[in-house]
């Protein structure tokens, strides 16, 4: 039993981790023959019964957060994961207030083990110098901290959520000159951001009628769907920093954070003399923003906080179940008809977040929930499916609005979401942990009518229906339809963006662009990255060893990595090391 115990966090770790993890990190092993002569001296203490009760209760609260982190992100628990935690807290409390009934459970249910364990240890000679030497030459060999074994990630994990993070300093936006357009007649543009919705869900290959959206196609029947839009990340808060600036989210913060986005650059582009009017109206929280104080980059604000009077404290209730999307709605029929054209208004939903907003007595799709559990994965689902029908209305209702305000004037509408989501696919649940087509494949389209299009743009934009493309490529073609793309003063925020006008002819080779879930912008829970080319993904999570070779066409499978030699190169001038922590070379 005595070795059994000084054995079990070790033996806990390589099960998590795996033998390739140690293969490829020697060093990491030293936290092994740490953790066993931590336990050996645990165990040659002789603790009291109050002391030994809160030394169970310590290995106890470790392995269960360890377990349950593992269950649904299939990774060790680390402070890079608590720090992600503590930044992104409104949406992580409600998920860890749902589960804590199971992981007090846990930790009570082990504890009980270790305690009598501990207590009918038998009586032997502990070689304590010995194993204090192992214990301190194994930490100082080990490594970094989160290559430790459960007890010494889950401490660094706990100090990194105790310490308040370091606060963000606030950037100021480069001023842009006055933007003359090129275009005789200046669209007004309405930006639908929709949250969470993955392309197989919500309208497969627009065929009509479209089963989950089929009031805000029936409204737009001449829109054009972008069958092949990729997200960049499926976190929202890096999401929307690439559909505002148009930049690739790697390198320091402050370059991207100080660049001209979509909010200044339609507030400079100027149509008879006067700027256009800028709005942003959301159901969400106004945290991802990097700007201090977001709402003096717009003519109007509307967010979450400010439809309830109050800051939002649990995202997940208040927001989503509260049916902000609704309101949302409401403000769009309000406020639309008296705004003055051309202007910009982007409007961002987040109903179909989880736990996912519907009325429960018209909900189209039974039986469903919305427990995270393996067995009740497809009753999930269909609440989610229940959540994009529900959401559907009220999209529609404000593209409704829009047109109907518009009486003949030039208009164009863009909808896209800011990332998929994952329902047990590639063992993952709801979004972030990895960059597979399940959480990067989002619907997309944008409508035009009134003229805003020259025919050729049309064509373009026709062309463009089957065409590979990303999220990076939505601003430079706002930017061309508002008439500034081309303007002499925007040629060096141009230069910096990878992506394409669709309302141009697109090259036939695509560009490579960068994937990533981490960045200074984000701090993410679990490292992952790669470059999407085209239909070609290369792609690797913290426990890949090496890279992989994705083909998106037909449905997303693996392919030999030398079809992805060009991407591999590619990626080292881009990343420094792979998310295994690998040198890039």
């Amino acid at each position: 039993m005595h070795l059994l115990f000084c054995l079990q966090l070790a033996l806990l770790d390589v099960v998590l981790r795996g033998g390739a993890f140690y293969a490829a990190r020697p060093r990491a092993l030293g936290y092994l023959a740490a953790s066993v002569a931590l336990l050996h001296l645990l165990a040659a203490l002789r603790l009291r019964p109050l002391p030994r009760a809160l030394a169970s209760l310590l290995l106890g609260a470790g392995v269960a957060a360890q377990l349950a982190f593992f269950r649904y992100y299939h990774a060790p628990l680390d402070d890079q994961a608590a720090l992600a935690a503590r930044l992104a807290w409104s949406d992580v409390r409600p998920m860890l207030v749902h589960a804590l009934p199971a992981l007090i459970g846990v930790t009570l249910a082990v504890a009980a083990i270790e305690h009598a364990a501990l207590a009918r240890l038998a009586p032997r000679r502990p070689r304590v110098r010995l194993a204090a030497i192992t214990l301190a030459l194994g930490v100082l060999a080990g490594g970094p901290a989160r290559h430790g074994t459960t007890e010494i990630r889950s401490a660094s994990a706990a100090t990194a959520f105790a310490l308040p993070p370091a606060a963000r300093p606030a950037t100021d936006h480069r001023a842009v000159p006055p933007l003359t357009s090129r275009r005789a007649r200046v669209p007004s543009v309405l930006f639908l951001l929709t949250e969470s919705v993955r392309a197989a869900d919500w309208c497969g290959d627009a065929a009509e009628p479209c089963p989950l959206a089929p009031e805000l196609h029936a409204l737009l029947p001449g829109r054009v769907p972008l069958l092949q839009m990729r997200a960049v990340t499926s976190y929202t808060a890096i999401a929307v920093s690439v559909l505002l600036t148009g930049l690739t989210q790697l390198g320091p913060r402050e370059p991207i954070a100080s660049a001209p986005d979509l909010f200044d650059l339609v507030r400079a582009t100027r149509v008879d003399g006067r700027p256009m009017g800028v709005h942003y109206w959301s159901a969400h929280t106004p945290s991802f923003f990097e700007r201090a104080d977001p709402a003096s980059a717009v003519d109007s604000w509307v967010t979450g906080e400010t439809m309830l009077g109050r800051p939002i404290e649990d995202v997940e209730q208040e927001a989503v179940m509260g049916g902000l999307d609704r309101r949302l709605a409401d403000a769009c029929r309000r406020r639309i008809p008296a705004l003055i054209p051309p202007y910009l208004a982007m409007v961002h939903f987040s109903g179909t977040h989880a736990p996912y907003f519907f009325d429960e007595a018209s909900a189209p799709f039974r039986p469903f929930g919305r427990v995270v559990t393996w067995s009740g994965m497809d009753d999930l689902h269909r609440a989610y499916r229940n959540a994009i029908v529900e959401q559907d209305r009220s999209l529609t209702a404000c593209a409704r609005a829009f047109v109907e305000a518009q009486r003949g004037g030039p208009w164009i509408i863009v909808f896209t979401s800011d990332h998929g989501e994952s329902f047990g696919d590639h063992w993952a649940i709801h979004h972030g942990q990895h960059l597979y087509d399940e959480q990067l494949h989002v619907p997309a389209f944008i409508a035009a009518g009134g003229g805003a299009l020259a025919p050729e743009e049309e064509r373009a934009l026709a062309d463009a229906k089957g065409s590979f493309v990303t999220h990076f490529d939505l601003l430079p073609t706002l930017l061309d339809a508002l008439g500034v793309l081309d303007h002499f003063a925007l040629a060096r925020d141009r230069a910096r963006m990878p992506g394409r006008s669709l309302l141009r002819p697109l090259a036939a080779e695509a560009t490579a662009v960068p994937i990533t879930n981490c960045s200074e912008m984000w701090r993410c829970p679990l490292d992952a990255w790669g470059v999407l080319a085209g239909d070609r993904k290369l792609f690797a999570q913290a426990w890949d060893g090496a890279w992989r070779c994705l083909s998106l066409r037909g449905g997303e499978h693996e392919e030999d990595l030398a079809r992805c030699n060009d991407l591999v190169q590619t990626s080292r001038g881009l990343f420094p090391t792979r998310p295994n922590g690998a040198p890039n070379d």
